[in-house]
């Protein structure tokens, strides 16, 4: 029989494997909602036929609008699909800018070493030691509300986290004999980063991406909440949010229908996470299903 270890190790990798692929399909899936918006109708026509004798908003099953409408007789469905793909396109954008940064200043801290290293990781530190909300609200009213506002507000506050961890992840690998080989040899410090430092990121880098979906999805939603992002009566998510909390008591379905899908593409990024850690059997990283 194999060995105890062995057969850990490969629970674990089989695990991870149906962890990230069903975190993918749900991605994908919400994707193909997002594109498939436009087929909902218009998220700003208002339908009062859809509003009781009361003038409350129908609920799911209204006959022309299958998850209802707000309380401004606005189809949910429509508003739903369109504020999810502001959503997404939001995490995406940010996501890989702020990876992107936080590689770049990561990598020249870490390879370079000397003042470039100190100056590159205070203004890192200083990042990091700024509280989350109260950064991005400061931020918000600087640069402006909007879709635009609100990726430049989260790709300042997530770059600093993804350098801290490439930093380590390049000091690490810089100390190898085989990259002191190759710069002593001759090796351009380019040529050296793309061959033997690069490759060996690949692996961190879809975990930070995908860590830092779940969190620009959180934070894109909860600036639009408060009012400091995309504004009403373009629909995002955390907006929808907003609006369908204070209608709560009559029209549940209201806020009921964004917080699902929020829910959802959270949960879709914490899979594909948790995913790829486990898919490593020989990973020291702390699970978040075993939190």
């Amino acid at each position: 029989p194999a060995p105890a270890a062995d057969r850990t190790g490969a629970t674990s990798t089989s695990a991870g494997r149906a962890l990230w692929l069903s975190g993918a399909l749900l991605l994908v899936a919400l994707g193909v909602v997002a594109l498939l918006a436009p087929l909902t109708g218009s998220p700003y026509r208002i339908h009062t036929e859809a509003l009781t004798a009361a003038g409350l908003p129908g609920g799911p099953g209204t006959p022309g609008h299958l998850l209802g409408t707000d309380a401004l007789g606005r189809d949910m469905l429509a508003r739903a699909t369109y504020g999810l793909r502001s959503t997404l396109v939001i995490a995406v954008v940010a996501n890989l800018a702020s990876v992107g940064l936080g590689t770049v200043v990561g990598l020249l801290a870490g390879f370079c070493r000397g003042w470039v290293d100190q100056v590159l990781m205070r203004i890192v530190d200083v990042f990091l030691s700024v509280p989350t909300v109260l950064s991005g609200l400061a931020l918000a009213s600087i640069v402006g509300q909007g879709r635009t506002g609100v990726i430049v507000v989260v790709t300042a506050l997530y770059w600093a986290w993804t350098a801290r961890l490439v930093y380590g992840e390049v000091t690490r690998l810089r100390s190898r004999g085989y990259v002191d080989a190759a710069l002593a040899h001759g090796v351009a410090r380019r040529t050296v980063v793309r061959r033997h430092i690069l490759p060996h990121l690949s692996t961190i880098l879809l975990n930070i991406a995908a860590l830092n979906g779940a969190s620009v999805v959180i934070v894109g939603a909860g600036l639009s909440f408060l009012g400091a992002g995309i504004q009403p009566p373009r629909p995002e998510l955390g907006n929808l949010l907003a609006d369908g909390s204070q209608s709560m008591t009559y029209a549940a379905h209201a806020m009921v229908v964004p917080l699902v899908l929020v829910i959802a593409t959270v949960l879709s990024f914490v899979l594909i996470a948790e995913g790829l850690n486990r898919r490593n059997p020989l990973s020291e990283r702390r699970s978040w299903l075993d939190a």
